[in-house]
C-alpha cells in the first residue's frame, strides 16, 4: 500500500513539473510574461490612470490636444516642435544622449531616467523644474513610474516591461525610494497652524493684501496670468512653496517669463507672453488684461528676471495671515 501511494506521488509531483515547463514556454512564446505584469497592477492602462489622476502629470505637461499645460513639454504630437508622441521621441533622446556622453542608453533608459533624475535631460526651451516623482509630495511607487512609463511607451510605440525593468535607472530608483522609505526625512513645518479658510478668503478676494486669484487659477476660479495652483500642494513641496509666495523671482516657470516691449512710438509695456504669431505678440499684465502688440510695431522685446508677481508679500501681510495663506495653498492638492 505505501509502495503504491509513493508512487501516485512521485507520478504527481512529474505531472506538474511538466505542466509547469509547458506553461513557462507558451508563457515566453506569446509574451505572457508581460501580461503577468499587468495582472499585478503594472499597465499602460494603470499608467494612463496615474498620468491623469494621481501623478499629476498633466499639471506640467499636455498629450497631443489633451490637458493644457505649457510648464512642461507636450508628450504627444504638437506641430512641428514635436513631430513624434513620447513613445518614439524617446528613441531619439536616448540616441541624442548615447552621442553625447558616450554611453549606451536606450529608449526605455530615458523614460525612466525622466522620473529618476529629471534634471539630467532637460528640452530645449524648457527649464529644471521637474519634481522627481518617487519623492514628496507625489510619491509615487516604482511600480506606478513602471506603469506611467509602459503608457507613455504605449504613444506611438510598443509597451516593454523587461526594457523598462532592466534599465540600471530603474534599479536606482526603486533602491532610492527604498531607503527613503526606511529612513523619512523630516517634513518641513510651518511656524504657525494656519486657518485654510481665512487663507482661502485672502487668495480669492480682489481687495485683499494678496489677491492671488487675479493672476492664478485654483478649480475654475481665477486668472490666467500666473501657473495653475488646482494642484500645487500634490506635486510642489512647501519649501517650494514659501519660495514662491516670498522670492517669485527665485524660479520663474516655464511659459510665464515676462517680457518687456519697447515700442517704435517709445511706449514700454511688459507682461507675461500669452501667445505669438508672425504678425504679432500677445503679452498679459498683472491685472490678467491682454494687450496685442503688432510685430512691425516693435523696437525692442527683452525677456525679463524679475517675475511679475509682487515680491513684497512679506512686508504686506502679517505673520497670522501669511501661515493662513499658506494653510489653504497646503489643501490645494
Amino acid at each position: 500500500m505505501q509502495n503504491a501511494f509513493l508512487r501516485a506521488a512521485i507520478f504527481t509531483v512529474l505531472l506538474c513539473a511538466v505542466y509547469i515547463y509547458i506553461g513557462e514556454v507558451i508563457t515566453e512564446i506569446s509574451g505572457g510574461a508581460k501580461t503577468a505584469a499587468t495582472a499585478a497592477g503594472v499597465s499602460a492602462e494603470a499608467g494612463e490612470t496615474i498620468f491623469w489622476g494621481k501623478g499629476k502629470c498633466h499639471t506640467c505637461h499636455s498629450l497631443g490636444e489633451q490637458g493644457s499645460a505649457i510648464r512642461g513639454p507636450n508628450l504627444g504630437v504638437d506641430g512641428s516642435r514635436f513631430p513624434l508622441p513620447i513613445g518614439l521621441r524617446a528613441e531619439e533622446r536616448a540616441k541624442e544622449l548615447s552621442q553625447k556622453t558616450g554611453k549606451p542608453m536606450t529608449a526605455a533608459d530615458y523614460l525612466v531616467q525622466t522620473h529618476f533624475e529629471p534634471g539630467a535631460y532637460v528640452v530645449t526651451g524648457y527649464k529644471n523644474e521637474m519634481p522627481p516623482a518617487w519623492k514628496p509630495p507625489i510619491n509615487l511607487k516604482a511600480e506606478e513610474l513602471l506603469a506611467v512609463d509602459l503608457y507613455l511607451q504605449s504613444q506611438g510605440g510598443e509597451p516593454n516591461v523587461g526594457a523598462l525593468t532592466n534599465s540600471p535607472y530603474f534599479g536606482q530608483m526603486k533602491k532610492a525610494a527604498e531607503s527613503r522609505k526606511a529612513a523619512p526625512a523630516e517634513a518641513f513645518k510651518p511656524y504657525l497652524k494656519g486657518d485654510p479658510g481665512k487663507g482661502q478668503a485672502i487668495f480669492f478676494d480682489p481687495d485683499s493684501k494678496a489677491p492671488c486669484a487675479k493672476c492664478h487659477t485654483v478649480g475654475d476660479k481665477g486668472g490666467k496670468v500666473g501657473p495653475e495652483l488646482t494642484n500645487v500642494a500634490g506635486t510642489r513641496d512647501l519649501p517650494y512653496i514659501v519660495q514662491s509666495i516670498l522670492e517669485p523671482s527665485a524660479e520663474i516657470a516655464s511659459g510665464f517669463e515676462p517680457y518687456l516691449v519697447v515700442t517704435k512710438g517709445g511706449e514700454f509695456i511688459s507682461g507675461v507672453k500669452k501667445a505669438e504669431d508672425e504678425q504679432s505678440v500677445t503679452l498679459a499684465d498683472t491685472e490678467g488684461a491682454l494687450r496685442k502688440i503688432p510685430k512691425n510695431n516693435i523696437e525692442k522685446m527683452v525677456q525679463q528676471k524679475k517675475s511679475v508677481m509682487p515680491d513684497n508679500f512679506r512686508e504686506l501681510l502679517t505673520v497670522d495671515e501669511f501661515h493662513d495663506l499658506l494653510a489653504f495653498l497646503e489643501t490645494l492638492k
